[in-house]
């Protein structure tokens, strides 16, 4: 009788609702209820920050192969004379916010640099060459005299006598300007010596 029974027992067909139903008696979790969906991360790019480091060289004026620095010189001359033509007082100021901004230049452009002092740097030339005709009077300003302080600037700030060469060798942002500064100053002395000269022997 048993052995009938079974003969007689039809087979159930496997279909999707059986295979969730025996899924969700055996787990007990209903089957698809898990979402698979992940969540994407969003991305927060951070703010770009404004650069100094293009001053430093000024922009593409500083990537001459050859004589940078002394390119650096000239570009400062035409701005020396007009400034101290016409305003000496935007002179100073120019020169002060220079040699604070082009120091933070300098540290951002030789930030991932080997080599603290490039030669492609040459802010610090505008800086020390508009130093060197800070106190010059402003009726001595012509081309004898731009040829004697452009020299002068370039003497010391090659060969890097006493404390130019003191700031050069820091190899630090700080230096790198400093020691065009103090060129600067020297040069500026010196013409200011010879302005004395002028007008007391030559009454000029």
């Amino acid at each position: 009788m048993a052995v009938s029974k079974k003969k007689n027992q039809k087979k159930q067909p496997v279909t999707k609702k059986s295979v969730a139903a025996k899924a969700t008696a055996t787990t007990g979790v209903k089957s698809g209820s898990v979402s698979h969906k992940r969540a994407t991360p969003q991305l927060q790019t951070a703010p770009k920050r404004f650069s100094l480091a293009p001053l430093a060289t000024l922009w593409k004026i500083g990537l001459f192969p050859k004589g940078a620095g002394t390119i650096g010189s000239l570009v400062a001359l035409p701005i020396a004379y007009i400034l101290n033509r016409y305003s000496i007082t935007a002179l100073w100021l120019l020169i002060v916010v220079l040699a604070i901004v082009g120091i933070k230049a300098i540290q951002q452009y030789t930030a991932d640099k080997k080599e603290k002092d490039p030669s492609e740097v040459i802010i610090d030339e505008v800086v020390g060459q508009l130093i060197t005709f800070s106190i010059v009077i402003s009726d001595f300003m012509h081309w004898p005299m731009l040829i004697a302080g452009f020299v002068l600037f370039r003497f010391f700030d090659i060969f890097k006598w006493g404390a130019v060469a003191f700031w050069d060798r820091r190899k630090n942002p700080v230096g790198v300007m400093m020691d065009d500064v103090t060129a600067g100053i020297f040069s500026a002395f010196i013409l200011a010596m010879a302005q004395v000269l002028m007008v007391e022997y030559f009454q000029m």
